[in-house]
This record gives C-alpha cells, structure tokens and sequence, in this order.
C-alpha cells in the first residue's frame, strides 16, 4: 500500500472521496506508527479495506450529515480497549496523526471541522473508556 500524497493541501474536503483518501492516508501512517500499530494491526489481518468503508460512512456523517454509517463506535474501542489499553498517549498520537493528515492533504472550513471534530470525539471516547 503506497503512501497518498497530494503534496500542498489542495482545498478542502468536499465530499466522500476527499473522505476516503483521507482516510485511507490517515490508517497508513496509524499502521506503520509505533504507538498505533498495536491497536491497528488487526485490520490488516480482519480486512483493511472493508473496515475504511465503514470509517468513510462515519466520517462522511460527521461531516456532510449522510445516513450512511449505520453503527456504534463505542463497543468497538471498549473491545480495543479491553485488549490493548487505548491510553491517553495513544488518543494522544491518534490525534495527532489524525490532525496533520488532515493538514497535509486539505484546509478549509470541513477540514478544520474534521480536525475538531475529532478531537472532542477523542476526549469523549477517552473517557466514555475509563468509566464503568
């Protein structure tokens, strides 16, 4: 799988294929990062693919209110959790990686909203973790 770049950002996210690469470039880098890796590896093995459709329904309802994702993100990250301890260094790092694929690939307005959305989904899902 070779790396997607589209060099300066380019404009904004404006729909589901700005999404997919977006995507798609965001879980390469997750993939081969060191802290990340642990937590990812699975998909590799599980379907990669399969899992970045799903991921590009849920973003592309975030961001462009669609009805496509049709799931609950929560079970997942508590299972995730439960075997690899989704800690605060790793939303850390998701979030890092997740913010400067974004800036890497797009700027504008849906791209500023990807970058806050996942940040308050972040600090929501960190601690939806650590209660019972």
């Amino acid at each position: 799988m070779g790396v997607i770049s589209r060099g300066d950002p380019a404009g904004d996210l404006s729909g589901r294929a700005d999404i997919d690469r977006l995507v798609r470039a965001f879980y390469e880098r997750a993939l081969a990062d060191p802290i990340l890796e642990p937590v990812f590896e699975v998909l590799a093995i599980t379907g990669l693919d399969e899992h970045l459709i799903v991921v590009g329904d849920f973003w592309e309802q975030i961001l462009f209110r669609t009805t496509r994702y049709d799931g609950s993100f929560l079970p997942v990250h508590r299972a995730l959790h439960g075997r690899h301890g989704l800690s605060p260094v790793r939303f850390e790092r998701w979030l890092e990686l997740w913010t400067s694929t974004v800036d890497t690939h797009f700027t504008g307005v849906n791209a500023e909203r990807a970058k806050s959305k996942a940040a308050a989904m972040a600090r929501s899902l960190e601690r939806s973790l650590r209660s019972p």
